[in-house]
């Protein structure tokens, strides 16, 4: 028998849950019951983003203070009822993805110790052909939180002048997400050139603030805006996901109006359930508001 193992009614699925009192995060107490609970309290905001897309999921079976594994194949002893997905990689390997589309899923998982949870930009029925792009604002060192949220507003305003809808969330580690919802009529390259040519055009506005640079040593000072996160099998960690930083913080959706007042890591798997209950899901219009890129591409 595994220690403090207990069955639970998740639905119509049972699950089994373990080791109930580990602890994760160390300086904060916070333990694998206190993950369960998180996930299993925002279900119901968290399930319409993933539902059939492929995860790349960050498990910490012996807490955040030791290195967690990336879980891409799902692995042995996966219950029957947790859906996969079969992808060939270039190398004719198949990986079975997991798709997470209900809350026994989540809770399962959860219990494995997954902390983050990465999505694709896809889903199961046009693994091709991505439904948002996203601008991934990194702040480099000598770099800051008010200058990630400078280079925010330039994205805005550049996107608001192609007349399309954005979306931001704080990370939960150091930067912000914009999003942009899509037709998932574009290939992956073509939203890689979209949010490309968006952050030179960008860069060359402001490039004492920004940069397309890939060294780490050549960003010193700047917000790196990385655009090939919106490659092919790359993935970004979804909205409500907790992170494996201390205080366990959540990557939560802002309105364009709270940038000022927020923090990269406001909002931690403690705090987060209230906002949604008050704010809602501010990303919801990420799921229906799918717009065409074509002004951009066509130049």
């Amino acid at each position: 028998m595994v220690k403090d193992q207990v069955r639970v009614r998740v639905g119509p699925r049972e699950v089994t849950l373990t080791n109930l009192d580990k602890v994760l995060w160390p300086e904060d107490n916070f333990t694998k019951r206190d993950l369960i609970q998180y996930y299993a309290r925002v279900s119901r905001y968290i399930l319409p983003h993933l539902r059939d897309r492929p995860l790349s999921l960050v498990r910490y079976p012996d807490g955040i203070s030791t290195p967690g594994f990336y879980q891409k194949d799902a692995p042995p002893g996966t219950p029957w009822w947790v859906k996969t997905v079969p992808v060939v990689s270039g190398s004719s390997r198949t990986t079975r993805y997991i798709l997470c589309n209900d809350t026994a899923t989540l809770v399962w998982m959860a219990n494995q110790a997954v902390v983050e949870v990465n999505p694709w930009s896809s889903r199961r029925e046009h693994l091709s052909a991505p439904d948002f792009a996203v601008f991934d604002l990194d702040p480099a060192e000598g770099s800051s939180w008010e200058d990630v949220k400078i280079v925010a507003r330039a994205v805005k305003a550049f996107l608001d002048e192609l007349g399309l809808w954005s979306f931001p969330k704080v990370s939960g580690a150091t930067g912000l997400h914009v999003y942009v919802p899509v037709k998932n009529e574009y290939s992956h390259k073509q939203i890689v050139l979209f949010v490309k040519r968006a952050a030179q055009i960008i860069e060359t506005a402001m490039p004492e603030k920004v940069t397309l640079k890939r060294p780490v040593g050549e960003r010193y000072g700047k917000v790196y805006i990385d655009y090939l996160q919106n490659s092919p099998g790359q993935t970004i960690v979804a909205v409500y996901s907790v992170r494996a930083r201390p205080g366990a913080p959540v990557s939560m959706p802002i309105s364009w109006d709270e940038l000022d007042s927020v923090k990269p890591d406001c909002w931690n798997i403690k705090t987060a359930p209230e906002r949604l209950e008050e704010k809602g899901d501010l990303f919801e219009p990420c799921l229906y508001q799918k717009q065409k890129i074509d002004r951009l591409l066509s130049q």
